[in-house]
């Protein structure tokens, strides 16, 4: 199963992985078609800089100010495996013009910004990071999950480690890693449905390949994990979906909460340094931009007029926070 989560729409993009063919042959290629879109459909972000931006498989080259899709042919949704449009499709891109898209069977790549696509690893993505040309993967199927490393900026992938059994234990949503060699993740236990119920945190020291669970979340051992960042080997941010923000010191093994501003729902944040950090507040106005100066002690909203006009400290807003990017370009509208 591939669950992956972006915050500034409180999304939940779910693949059930049912039993069926097995994956494409490897290398097998597939051409998309190309028409002009309106504003993206929220899905899965990935932001090359200020002016390239894909969403799902909907990219801008000019900061926003127009949009393309990408999307297969109707007659090879079903060889790929989509069960979502076009624009909320599971993808990750490292350039404006590499990256991967998960079906249920196989993880597909294209390096020519989305024009064809060939199959390369068996499975669906869990999730997947970068630290300059080297990467990690976690993929598989509905049994288990393996861990793939690159050297190539994900042009060739090699297996390593031992596999995650799904019933037990595997990666989550989310990963945050400091250099080629030491990253952290959320993981989470599933169910006979393939579904996590129980969240906590895994810490890698050799690049992906092996892993070691350094907390299980057993204060809400029903809740959803977000996104987790670390800014140096001892701290780091955990937001969860019903509203928690938790903080560790000591590299993952103990989190404590973090205060808020009473948010109606906390639908994302990011770690700058150790007291600089932003979060996204879903209301019934729509999302507010939080952040602070030290360590969440105190919290500063950004109003809409200063995203719209990119002043004062809309102008910090983390240029790699997809999520906040995105917004600004629909108060822009």
């Amino acid at each position: 199963m591939l669950i992956r989560r972006y915050g500034s729409w409180g999304i939940v993009l779910a693949a059930i992985v049912l039993a069926g063919p097995v994956s494409p042959p490897a290398g097998e290629v597939v051409r998309f078609l190309s028409q002009p879109a309106k504003l993206p459909t929220p899905g899965a972000v990935s932001v090359i800089d200020g002016q390239h931006v894909w969403v799902g498989l909907t990219y801008t080259e000019d900061g926003g100010s127009s949009w393309v899709a990408r999307c297969p042919p109707a007659a090879s949704v079903a060889d790929l495996g989509l069960g979502l449009p076009c624009g909320m499709a599971n993808t990750f891109f490292v350039t404006a013009k590499r990256g991967w898209l998960t079906g249920t069977r196989s993880v597909w790549m294209t390096d020519d910004g989305g024009l064809t696509w060939r199959s390369q690893v068996p499975g669906h993505i869990h999730t997947m990071a970068f630290v300059g040309d080297s990467g990690w993967l976690a993929a598989g199927d509905g049994h288990s999950v393996q861990n793939y490393r690159t050297e190539d900026l994900g042009q060739t992938w090699n297996q390593c480690g031992s596999s995650w059994e799904l019933s037990r234990v595997a990666p989550w949503s989310s990963a945050s890693f400091l250099d080629a060699r030491n990253g952290w993740i959320t993981v989470g236990s599933y169910n006979d449905r393939e579904l996590p119920y129980l969240g906590g945190v895994a810490r890698t020291m050799d690049g992906g390949c092996t892993w070691k669970i350094l907390w299980r979340d057993s204060d809400d051992p029903g809740e959803n994990m977000g996104d987790i960042r670390f800014v140096d080997n001892s701290f780091g941010w955990l937001f969860t979906y019903y509203g928690r923000l938790l903080e560790t010191r000591d590299g993952g093994t103990h989190w404590s909460p973090v205060a808020l501003p009473e948010p109606d729902f906390l639908q994302s944040a990011y770690l700058v340094s150790r007291s600089r950090g932003w979060i996204i507040e879903g209301t019934n106005e729509g999302p507010v931009l939080h952040y602070t100066t030290d360590a969440g002690a105190h919290w500063h909203s950004v109003s809409n007029e200063d995203i719209r006009a990119n002043r004062g400290m809309a102008r910090e807003i983390p240029v790699a926070w997809g999520q906040a990017l995105l917004l600004s370009f629909q108060l822009r509208r």
